[in-house]
C-alpha cells in the first residue's frame, strides 16, 4: 500500500468513527427535537430529553476529534483538492460549522445556564435544530463531491442543486437518528428510572431503520442521474457493501424486535459502516469528481510531495496511538449515563 492510499484509509476510518460516534450524538438531538410531537400518548417526553442529555454526557464534544483528523489529513496530504473542496462547499460546510457551534453553546446554556439570555426551552430548540442541520449539511457535502458539478468556477449554491445531494442530506439525518435510537435503547435499560423509555426508543429505532432503507432506495435513481461516474463505480465495486448494509439493517430490525439491544448496536453500526465503505469505494480514487471526469482532484494528482505525505502518515499514526486508548478509556468510564431519578 502506498503512503497516499494509507492516508486515504486513515481519512475513511476517521470519517467512520465520526459517523458512528458523533453521528449518534446528532441523532440524539433529532429525538430531542421531536420528543412529544405525537401528543399526549407519547410517553414522558421530558424523560426522553433527560436520557438524551445524560447519554451525551461529557464525551460528546470529544467525538469531534475525528473530524479534526479528517480536516488535517486532507489539508496536509491533499492540499490542491482541499482548496477546491473548501471553496466549492463553502456554504454547506459553513452551515455545518454554525450548527456545531450553536449546538455546543445551546447544550451548555440549557444544561447549566439556568435561563441565561434565553429560556431553557429555546436553548433546547436551538440545540435540537442544530443537531439536524449539521448532519444534513455533511450529507449534502459528501454527495456533492461525487456529482462532478463542483470546481473553481462553481457557485456557492451549486451543492444544493442536485437532488442526489439533497437526498443524501436527508439520509444522513435519518441514519444518525437510527443510530441514536438504537444506542438509547441500551442506555435506557441501564437504570430503573429510565426502563419505561426502552419501548419508546425501540419503536423509534425500528421506524428510523425502515425510513433509512426507504431513503437509501429512493436515492439510487438520483445517484445514477446526477453522479454517473461514481454510479458506474458503485455498480462495479460497491454492490457487496450495499448488500451487507441491507442484511445488517434487516438484522437490526430482528434483534430490536427480540430486544437484544447490545447486538442491535453492533448490527446498526455495521449497517452504517458499510454504507460509508461503499461510498468510499465508489469515490476512489477521486477526492472530488471534476467536470468532464478529468482526474485533477484524484488522490495521486492532488497529493503533496512524497516527503510531506510520509511525514503526515507517521504523525497521524502516532496521533492515533495516543488518541485511541484515551478515547476508549473515556467511553468506558462514562459508558453508563447518570440519569437524575428525581
Amino acid at each position: 500500500m502506498t503512503a497516499v492510499n494509507a492516508m486515504l484509509v486513515i481519512i475513511v476510518l476517521s470519517l467512520l468513527a465520526y459517523a458512528l460516534l458523533a453521528g449518534a450524538d446528532f441523532g440524539g438531538g433529532f429525538w430531542d427535537l421531536v420528543a412529544g410531537w405525537s401528543g399526549k400518548q407519547e410517553r414522558d417526553p421530558e424523560g426522553q430529553r433527560g436520557l438524551i442529555a445524560a447519554s451525551l454526557g461529557p464525551v460528546w464534544e470529544a467525538n469531534h476529534v475525528w473530524l479534526i483528523f479528517v480536516i488535517v489529513s486532507v489539508f496536509s496530504a491533499f492540499p490542491t483538492a482541499f482548496g477546491t473542496i473548501a471553496t466549492s462547499l463553502e456554504l454547506p460546510l459553513g452551515f455545518a460549522l454554525v450548527g456545531i457551534v450553536l449546538r455546543g453553546a445551546a447544550y451548555v446554556y440549557r444544561a447549566y445556564g439556568e435561563g441565561a439570555a434565553l429560556p431553557d426551552r429555546w436553548w433546547g430548540r436551538i440545540f435540537a435544530g442544530a443537531s439536524v442541520l449539521t448532519p444534513f449539511m455533511f450529507g449534502v457535502s459528501g454527495a456533492a463531491l461525487a456529482t462532478g458539478s463542483l470546481g473553481p468556477q462553481s457557485t456557492p449554491t451549486e451543492p444544493f442543486r442536485s437532488a442526489f445531494a439533497l437526498t443524501a442530506g436527508v439520509l444522513a439525518v435519518v441514519v444518525t437518528a437510527f443510530l441514536a435510537a438504537v444506542y438509547l435503547c441500551h442506555n435506557a435499560a441501564q437504570s430503573p428510572a429510565t426502563t419505561h423509555l426502552v419501548p419508546v426508543f425501540r419503536r423509534k429505532a425500528i421506524g428510523a431503520a425502515i425510513a433509512s432503507g426507504a431513503v437509501a432506495v429512493a436515492m439510487l435513481p438520483f445517484l445514477y442521474r446526477d453522479a454517473p461516474i461514481v454510479a458506474a463505480r458503485f455498480t462495479d465495486r460497491s454492490i457487496p457493501f450495499a448488500a451487507v448494509s441491507a442484511i445488517c439493517g434487516i438484522a437490526s430490525l430482528l434483534v430490536l424486535w427480540r430486544e437484544r439491544y447490545v447486538l442491535a448496536r453492533v448490527t446498526a453500526a455495521l449497517a452504517v459502516a458499510t454504507v460509508l465503505g461503499g461510498w468510499a469505494a465508489a469515490q476512489f480514487p477521486d477526492l472530488l469528481v471534476s467536470k468532464g471526469g478529468i482526474d485533477a482532484y484524484s488522490a495521486v494528482q492532488s497529493a503533496a510531495a512524497p516527503q510531506s505525505v510520509d511525514a503526515m502518515l507517521i504523525a497521524m499514526c502516532l496521533g492515533m496511538a495516543v488518541v485511541l486508548p484515551s478515547f476508549y478509556l473515556l467511553l468506558k468510564i462514562f459508558s453508563r449515563p447518570a440519569v437524575d431519578e428525581h
